[in-house]
């Protein structure tokens, strides 16, 4: 598959394989972005490419036995740098200098990719810096990192930076629906993916199911009752891993209402399948309600990465939307 099965960073693939054609690859190389928008894909490709015994067009063919080892993670010549705990420590970087500069055992090109290489400490980082300024003439170095700020200075201006945007989210929903995912599932692990097919697949895996009928709930509360908010809550919070799942959720289904409360296009719902739901509860309450709703959830969300009480964060955005529907 190559570079293309690399997702909506056309212009990143154009530039390297244009390098890699024309044998420019500048030899430190920096990606930036989110999580899961194809940096570490692009770096394995990469390193393909360089050492491909069918290479065309600056592009690997995915099929020869350099691409199959570095596929399976056995090529002498492509080494894999991540952390050891919590960060990429100045021992496993000594190691990578003593590399670096030898000749390659079997392909054309020594490729060191180091992964989430914000968590290097300072010392590696200074460790690192000699070979940086000074990189082997067949030596390729690939730091992956969510922004350039999260390195040294001195790091980041001998490498060639390379931004990884989000992916659509149209693209995002193409790829899962042909991975096998229904219409609508795809429309909404894409809209609550953040333009990241990577956390898309992973939503894939959760809940998805119990997550939607746990939403549903919260615009059924009666009005001035209390036991249903904190039964809620207790469901909610029997898998807690999926509460920031949950609040993503019900955060696009308020949005929806939104939505639903002016304009019939239903081209625009990301819950298309839920479409005569939110109409009828739309049609109960005013755009300020809605809005004020959306604020309370996308509040709460924020809260929690903020290590709020996850409980008590929870049982007073349910209060607060129970009685925002009964204002």
């Amino acid at each position: 598959m190559g570079f293309a099965g690399i997702l909506g960073q056309e212009r990143a693939v154009s530039l390297l394989k244009r390098a890699i054609e024309i044998d420019r690859l500048p030899h430190a190389l920096l990606f930036t972005g989110p999580k899961g928008v194809g940096r570490f894909l692009t770096a394995i490709t990469v390193a393909k490419a360089l050492n491909c015994l069918n290479r065309v067009n600056g592009d690997c063919c995915d099929r020869c036995p350099a691409c199959g080892k570095i596929a399976k993670s056995i090529h002498p010549d492509v080494h894999l740098v991540t952390p050891e705990g919590a960060t990429v420590k100045i021992d496993q970087i000594r190691t990578l200098t003593r590399e670096a500069p030898l000749t390659p055992y079997e392909g054309r090109g020594k490729v060191f990719i180091l992964d989430q290489a914000e968590t290097m400490t300072e010392q590696a980082q200074n460790a690192l810096l000699k070979t940086l300024e000074e990189p082997p003439r067949a030596t390729f170095l690939i730091l992956i990192a969510p922004e350039a700020s999260a390195l040294l200075p001195p790091i980041v201006s001998r490498c060639s930076q390379i931004r990884f945007a989000p992916v659509p989210e149209g693209a995002v929903a193409t790829r899962l629906r042909e991975q096998g995912c229904e219409e609508g599932e795809a429309t909404l692990l894409a809209s609550l993916a953040g333009g990241s097919l990577g956390r898309a697949q992973e939503l894939r895996k959760s809940p998805l199911s119990e997550v939607w009928d746990l939403v549903g709930q919260v615009f059924a509360f009666p009005p001035g009752r209390t036991v249903p908010v904190l039964e809620l809550t207790e469901q909610v919070l029997r898998q807690k891993e999926t509460v920031p799942l949950f609040l993503e959720a019900l955060l696009v289904w308020c949005r929806d209402l939104m939505v639903s409360k002016v304009t019939r296009h239903r081209e625009l719902l990301v819950y298309r399948n839920r479409e005569a739901v939110l109409r009828g509860q739309s049609e109960g309450l005013a755009l300020r309600q809605l809005l004020a709703m959306y604020r309370t959830v996308k509040q709460t969300l924020d809260g929690l990465g903020r290590y709020a009480n996850p409980r008590l964060s929870l049982e007073v955005m349910f209060l607060t939307l129970r009685d925002l529907q009964a204002a």
